[in-house]
């Protein structure tokens, strides 16, 4: 399941036309703090997560899984607010419970892990092509090296 929670907290913080640095602010968070979670270079803890939600007046599960593009935010409130009018009272997460929270760590932390493996597989990638390029410019240089012995 793609984790959209980097690009919707993007986007919540954008239509209520907020700056990094006022929504950190608001939230009591640094601004450099919420600029990695929105690049998706870190997850927050679950109590900012909680925060935040509180904030902008939604769900982590949808701040996670929904993707709020083409949503306005009466709609992703809306939403929001409408999934959890209509749960039982125990199938909602309990952050209160160790559980739980060990539950979204974990899941979290599976993102993580999941982030740094596509970020290993671009930096082989690019060492690939760094080797290429040296192979080619090794070439390059014995060509040249025959031209001026002859």
């Amino acid at each position: 399941m793609e984790n959209k929670f980097s690009a919707n907290l993007r986007l919540l913080r954008k239509k209520n036309k907020l700056t990094l640095a006022i929504l950190g602010k608001n939230l009591g968070i640094s601004k450099s703090a919420l600029s990695d979670y929105e690049n998706g270079n870190t997850f927050p803890s679950l109590d900012v997560c909680e925060a935040i939600c509180q904030y902008f007046r939604t769900n982590l599960d949808d701040l996670q899984n929904s993707d709020f593009s083409e949503m306005s935010l009466e709609e992703i409130q809306e939403n929001s607010l409408n999934r959890n009018s209509g749960k039982k009272t125990h199938d909602k997460l309990d952050f209160n419970d160790p559980y739980n929270q060990l539950v979204f760590q974990n899941k979290l932390l599976n993102q993580q892990v999941e982030g740094l493996q596509i970020q290993l597989q671009l930096v082989k990638q690019l060492i690939e092509s760094k080797i290429s390029e040296i192979k080619s410019l090794q070439i390059q240089i014995r060509l040249l090296e025959e031209k001026f012995k002859q």
